[in-house]
């Protein structure tokens, strides 16, 4: 299956909307999606932004599970800078 191409600040958005599905998540203000090198996917949760620094452990789970199915649908677009061309 091929995958779809999608933005960091989308696949940011589409987690976030998967933790605010759960009351216990609402410190959770961010995530940030960064490229990586992986067999299945080429992005990864790099950080997890929560008021008071802690990431509840429920909220940890639920965004790997996010992670995991997003990763069967979707790729990171890699943004090329100019001068790389």
């Amino acid at each position: 299956m091929t995958k779809t191409l999608k933005t960091a600040p989308e696949l940011e958005r589409y987690i976030l909307n998967e933790l605010r599905n759960c009351s216990a998540c609402n410190s959770i203000s961010a995530v940030t999606v960064t490229e990586t090198v992986r067999p299945d996917s080429n992005w990864e949760v790099s950080h997890i932004n929560a008021a008071g620094g802690a990431v509840p452990r429920a909220c940890a789970e639920i965004c790997e599970d996010a992670v995991a199915r997003l990763r069967e649908r979707f790729d990171l677009v890699i943004e090329i800078e100019p001068e790389e061309i």
